[in-house]
């Protein structure tokens, strides 16, 4: 185990802020033993795209044969509600594939991403911390596709599938004639990949159970999810892990204890309100009620920081035993923060 204390990726000499420790990192484990199978991402994008108007009718099943249960759900939720199986949705099926704009976006895909063993490695190293934590839980296979810019990842209970078109690059010319906001683009890079499976694995894995409703068992069980994130992904910067910039962490570390303060005095944490609750958890370019600086979610950031102390003054707690607790109040009060 490492001595080096570090925050977000980077040495500091001064201030140590990871868990809230200027000791070892208790999440900085040692997997070597833990044996597993490498990851590998199957090319799904590439035999959907190899479907044309002349071969659909004999290779669709064939697809259907290599991705078992994943393909009808692909074509279900983008492309045809009613399955594969009813014939009218083979016209959807080749009026996708033959888009011109979905043809271009496959092509710069593939250009991109004509090798994905970069972030093969990476998904292995998460799964063998996955597994060092939960021996017992199932490890997802992987697949790579096309979802015509709706979603970045998507997640069954055996399978994990990465939308490649949305990790093309900041400032890319499909994001811009979408007009995706630039608080989203910035996301939309090869970087995140890794830890948007992580935050999805997790949050599929551990659903939000906690019946109070309220803003502050939302920050806490999205802190907890980031916390199970640094657990499986112990080097990565903090950035990617939240999706922050640095400038923008750099604004909460300095803003933490007024926005604290503001939370307590306002009586939001015990809010119930779904508009509350958006307002400090959900994305956004800043965080409504703060200054343009700020960035959204600073509930989630402050509710990170919650569950990092909640470890720290609780360290025989183990990580399953943290997800599975869901009294985010005996959380915050055994976590002694004060910011």
């Amino acid at each position: 185990m490492k001595s080096s204390c570090r925050f977000g990726g980077w040495l500091l000499t001064i201030n140590c802020w990871l868990l809230s420790s200027c000791g070892s990192n208790p999440l900085d484990v040692d997997v070597s033993a833990v044996n597993i199978a490498p990851v590998k991402i199957q090319r799904f994008d590439q035999d959907f795209f190899s479907l044309t108007a002349d071969n659909i009718r004999q290779k669709l099943p064939e697809l259907q044969k290599k991705y078992p249960g994943f393909t009808d759900l692909f074509i279900r939720n983008i492309l045809c509600p009613s399955g594969m199986n009813d014939s009218s949705c083979i016209p959807a099926i080749t009026k996708f594939i033959s888009d011109k704009d979905m043809r271009s976006a496959y092509i710069d895909c593939q250009k991109n991403y004509s090798d994905l063993s970069s972030v093969e490695l990476s998904l292995t190293d998460v799964i063998r911390h996955h597994k060092y934590y939960f021996p017992g839980k199932i490890i997802p296979q992987f697949v790579a596709m096309m979802s015509g810019f709706n979603y970045s990842v998507a997640t069954t209970d055996s399978v994990f599938a990465i939308a490649l078109e949305m990790y093309l690059g900041k400032k890319n010319n499909y994001y811009e004639m979408l007009q995706v906001p630039s608080y989203r683009q910035m996301k939309m890079q090869k970087e995140f990949i890794v830890p948007d499976f992580a935050r999805a694995w997790t949050m599929r894995e551990f659903p939000n159970n906690s019946k109070s409703g309220t803003l502050l068992s939302e920050m806490i069980y999205q802190g907890k999810i980031l916390y199970l994130v640094d657990a499986l992904l112990p080097d990565m910067n903090d950035t990617l892990k939240i999706g922050f910039t640095k400038k923008q962490l750099d604004w909460c570390a300095e803003h933490e204890s007024d926005m604290w303060g503001f939370l307590v005095k306002n009586k939001f944490l015990y809010s119930t309100q779904v508009e509350t609750i958006a307002k400090f958890t959900g994305e956004g370019p800043f965080t409504t009620g703060f200054v343009k600086e700020s960035p959204a979610r600073t509930g989630v950031w402050i509710g990170w920081k919650i569950v990092r102390n909640f470890m720290k003054e609780n360290p025989k707690i183990s990580p399953e035993e943290l997800m599975k607790e869901n009294d985010a109040q005996m959380i915050l009060s055994k976590s002694k923060y004060k910011p």
